[in-house]
């Protein structure tokens, strides 16, 4: 619970983990062998519905507000390219700007990495 931000007058929780941006957890040690984990402990709040409910309705949303806000969203990006604290920055330029391509590339629809057969079993 110290990556989420919790404003205790609306009730919102922000994650604010910069530091694993844009795929890093694929080239950890044991690297994430998924882009995202939709566990039990997320699920189990949802309700009856589970994911199928208002979760899945508010990411279809929210994907429509980014892909709508495209430019503004890969100019905050950008930023991070250019930010000396950012991880992949002190390694080289070229990664980064492949992160934020992948990151343009999802905005408009395209699939960056195909499950491999080790994320399948």
């Amino acid at each position: 619970s110290e990556n989420i931000l919790f404003d205790a007058t609306t009730g919102d929780c922000v994650h604010v983990d910069f530091s694993c941006l844009f795929n890093k957890g694929e080239s950890l040690a044991v690297p994430e062998r998924v882009p995202f984990r939709l566990t039990q402990n997320i699920v189990d709040p949802m309700g009856v519905s589970g994911y199928h409910g208002g979760f899945t309705n508010i990411c279809v949303v929210a994907m429509k507000v980014l892909r709508g806000n495209r430019d503004s969203l890969l100019n905050v990006l950008e930023a991070f390219l250019h930010d000396p604290l950012v991880e992949w920055i002190k390694r080289s330029s070229e990664e980064g700007q492949k992160a934020l391509s992948k990151c343009e590339r999802r905005l408009q629809g395209g699939v960056t990495r195909f499950p491999t057969t080790r994320d399948i079993t």
